[in-house]
């Protein structure tokens, strides 16, 4: 046949080309198949996590934006209450914050500092100052997770020469892995001293 040429119906039933077309029963069961396999990769991603998430009310920033600090470590683990897990990320970008004393609270000798952290090695130095700057007390713990996750750190931090009535800071900071001391990532707030 060319193009062009006039065509009448017995031959098109000649050119036809005869199709496949499956029952209905066969076409459900692939479908179902399909589904089951859908269904079995679905389930296999959700299994597997059986972490506890524990979230602690404050007046710090992160607990304002609902991004409140998951769970406690401490450099010493009797003084710890909660478990050592991961914390939920710092809002804005930052890298660590202190979730406890809050700003502008009255301390006293030794302050317990508390917030979230991702930083190197998990080190945290927390810093008491007074006004001018002075340190007037430091210590050192660890987050109970390291860069590039968040974790908890809870310090106990002696100090002594604070004037009472005068104002403070409370500085905390994660250190360089260089050469250990070089401080990163700090976050600072404003107390007075009791």
């Amino acid at each position: 046949m060319l193009i062009g040429e006039n065509v009448d119906a017995e031959s098109l039933d000649e050119l036809a080309t005869p199709t496949y077309n499956a029952p209905n029963s066969v076409r459900m069961k692939g479908f179902g198949a399909g589904l089951y396999v859908l269904v079995a990769v679905v389930l296999a991603g959700c299994g597997g996590d059986t972490s506890t998430t524990f979230v602690l009310e404050s007046g710090s920033p992160s607990a304002s934006a609902k991004a409140g600090a998951s769970t406690s470590a401490s450099a010493s683990a009797a003084s710890s209450s909660l478990p050592t897990t991961a914390a939920t990320p710092i809002p804005d970008g930052r890298k660590i914050i202190i979730d406890s004393p809050d700003s502008n609270t009255g301390i006293s000798s030794p302050v317990q500092v508390s917030g979230t952290a991702s930083v190197d090695k998990g080190s945290v130095v927390a810093v008491v100052l007074d006004a001018g700057g002075t340190e007037l007390g430091r210590a050192t713990t660890t987050a109970s997770a390291v860069k590039p996750d968040f974790g908890h750190f809870d310090v106990s931090v002696s100090f002594a020469g604070a004037t009472p009535g005068a104002k403070g800071r409370i500085k905390v900071f994660g250190v360089s892995p260089r050469d250990g001391t070089t401080p990163t990532n700090f976050y600072y707030i404003d107390v007075r001293f009791a």
